[in-house]
């Protein structure tokens, strides 16, 4: 049996590890290319995954650098089963609003290096005719809150580009184009966040995740109840919605 091969970016989130343990789980063999920013993290990861028996190789290097020629680093004899696209950053947003670089910083992560690497991964599938690219989104995509619009607004950008990317190819039936999009996650990210009843974990988020990716799933509400959450609140009329502290 060949091994499934997987390049990840932004190896060390947690909902991404929790993915690939769930991945290693089922597939037994797996050659992962773990891509992220602190080399020191992503031994760690790394060693983790080998002790489950994958085969691991690390890249560190700045995900959002947008000369990055990701083709020619992905470039490889034999295909890739899945692009895995995971890294993000949760800002503090009324600090993070008052300075402008501050500001683009966040867009760069959370938007632009997503639109820039998956664009680079569908080219690679175009020539694969194969294989699977799934995104981190987010439910906050789904309609801007005044708690964390600027993270919403860059989910969303990737909620269209991904649904025209699945657009692009939609007549090779052997690519998918997956987004998941979490909830609320106990997460190293939300550490600072007051947890309450629709946190749920990483390694639950995780393993739905993996079986959404393993499933071909074009949008996958993690969990599933989230999709019924979010229909409520985007169906809450704007002048109501307004006087809400979303």
């Amino acid at each position: 049996m060949s091994s499934y091969r997987a390049a990840v970016f932004g190896a060390t989130s947690a909902i991404a590890q929790d993915m690939l343990r769930a991945l290693i789980a089922e597939k037994k063999q797996a050659d992962l290319l773990l891509i992220g920013r602190d080399a020191a993290k992503l031994e760690v990861v790394a060693a983790d995954l080998t002790t489950r028996g994958a085969t691991c190789r690390t890249l560190a290097t700045e995900l959002t650098d947008p000369s990055t020629d990701w083709k020619s680093l992905l470039d490889s004899t034999q295909p890739w089963d899945l692009f895995l696209l995971a890294h993000g950053s949760l800002p503090e947003q009324e600090q993070t609003l008052a300075d402008s670089s501050a500001v683009a910083r966040e867009i760069a992560i959370n938007y632009t290096s997503h639109a820039v690497i998956a664009a680079a991964c569908s080219e690679i599938l175009t020539r694969q005719g194969k294989g699977t690219l799934a995104v981190i989104g987010s439910v906050a995509g789904d309609r801007g809150r005044q708690s964390n619009f600027l993270y919403g607004s860059a989910k969303a950008g990737i909620d269209t580009f991904m649904a025209g990317l699945r657009h692009r190819h939609a007549a090779q039936k052997d690519i998918h184009i997956v987004l998941l999009k979490p909830g609320m996650t106990d997460t190293p990210m939300t550490a600072g966040i007051k947890k309450g009843p629709l946190f749920t974990s990483s390694h639950k988020v995780g393993a739905l995740g993996w079986q959404a990716i393993r499933k071909g799933k074009p949008v996958a509400y993690l969990p599933g109840w989230w999709r019924l959450v979010m229909l409520i609140i985007c169906s809450v009329p704007s002048p109501v919605f307004l006087k809400t502290k979303l």
